[in-house]
């Protein structure tokens, strides 16, 4: 009798450590919505009770003694009121189901739903373990004298039977608190650290772009003050306003760009032909190609046009920044080769040049805030480029190796017209 006790508490206490790590590893995910967290957790609760009440042998002690109030001490305490109320109502309405005598446990379970939920509601899940194992104990103690008091089946049990149970069910509370209280903790600080690493990057986003807006508007404001001196010449006045205005343009094309990542909706999406548009960049990086000694190789592997859903301007505005950081790789000189092409995938586009390359590093630290391999760069550029891409659904990676070039691939949904 004794051996089977214990069998039948090890298998409440095995469902029971199911619902918790089922819960614990799907939360998560859901750690935005407190409510999807107890939905979550009644969901769980409904599907192991189904299981455990149509595949498993119930031995009425046990489920009244140990796997009702330790399942129900675990909801009400760590989850608070809605998992609480559908525990106590799911353990409840099976015990009139399946038994004759269902009053001590609706007295026990009642008792340790008010005092779970005090308990929950003053904040104690930020005790240590051991108070909050304290706590669960007294409850599991609360329903037991509650349980017991009205309890009036002796006749069929033993004191040695009971006994054995009530050492169980402890046990199990301490072992289950000890759990979800260590996996809860962790889980806290995975949220702590996420902040925190929030709050640096914000910071670091601040003071980055505080330094790069700086230094232009230092650069007009030192231009300005020189052309208070007396006796300058018109050329003198003329380039020091020319050089002024520069450093205020520098510092608005930084906020432009700021702006544009911060917001990179696509306003007016129309169908945009890849072929024509590409081609008509090509007159604008002409220049830059001619006096970098680059030159440029366009392939448009589909015959049939090409079409997708976007914004024009923000789609010259990407390839012109990605074709720029394609020319300024190539110092001394090189070739540059746009390749187009469709299949089932959707649209392809290949930016590849013959530059210096990136490392496995640099490439996976593309499109962090500032981060640049340029002297003169700011990474505002890359960070604008990638959430346009991303707004007109589409997709950009990386592939390079040092003194190997690069490439950039990005990919589109087709339009098809």
């Amino acid at each position: 009798m004794i051996q089977s006790i214990i069998a039948y508490e090890f298998k409440g206490l095995l469902y029971i450590m199911s619902a918790c790590l089922m819960f614990l590893i799907i939360t998560p995910q859901f750690m935005f919505a407190n409510y999807r967290r107890k939905i979550l957790f009644i969901l769980i609760l409904f599907v192991l009770t189904f299981f455990y009440t149509q595949y498993e042998d119930i031995d009425p002690l046990i489920y009244g003694i140990h796997l009702t109030p330790v399942s129900l001490a675990l909801a009400a305490l760590f989850e608070g009121f809605l998992p609480g109320i559908f525990t106590w109502a799911a353990f409840n309405i099976c015990t009139i189901v399946m038994m004759d005598d269902f009053v001590p446990t609706v007295i026990g379970s009642t008792l340790l739903l008010v005092l779970g939920l005090t308990f929950h509601y003053k904040q104690v899940l930020r005790s240590t373990y051991w108070q909050i194992c304290l706590i669960s104990m007294t409850l599991i103690t609360i329903y037991l004298l509650g349980f017991l008091s009205v309890f009036d089946d002796w006749d069929t049990v033993s004191g040695t039977e009971v006994g054995i149970a009530v050492v169980g069910t402890y046990l199990s509370s301490m072992y289950v608190s000890y759990i979800y209280n260590h996996v809860k903790n962790q889980e806290k600080m995975r949220e702590e650290l996420f902040r925190a690493e929030k709050y640096q990057v914000i910071g670091q986003l601040a003071a980055s772009i505080s330094h790069e807006i700086r230094n232009p508007l230092t650069t007009a404001q030192g231009f300005l003050q020189l052309m208070n001196r007396d006796n300058l010449t018109p050329a003198q006045l003329e380039t020091y306003r020319n050089y002024a205005i520069s450093g205020i343009e520098q510092a608005n094309s930084i906020i432009t760009d700021y702006l544009n990542y911060a917001k990179p909706a696509v306003e007016l999406a129309r169908p945009i032909h890849i072929q024509e548009e590409i081609d008509g960049i090509i007159p604008m990086m002409s220049p830059l190609c001619v006096i970098s000694k680059i030159e440029v190789v366009i392939k448009h592997l589909s015959k049939q046009p090409i079409y997708v859903m976007g914004e024009a301007k923000k789609f010259q505005q990407c390839l012109l920044n990605i074709m720029k950081n394609a020319v300024e790789s190539m110092p001394d000189g090189g070739v540059m080769t746009v390749t187009t092409w469709s299949d089932n995938e959707g649209v392809h586009i290949h930016v590849k040049d013959t530059g210096v390359g990136m490392s496995d590093y640099q490439i996976k630290r593309i499109g962090m805030p500032f981060y640049t391999t340029k002297e003169k760069g700011t990474g505002l550029g890359l960070m604008v480029v990638i959430s346009l891409v991303k707004a007109m659904n589409g997709t950009i990676s990386y592939y390079s190796r040092p003194d190997e070039g690069t490439t950039c691939v990005l990919k589109f949904k087709q339009l098809l017209l």
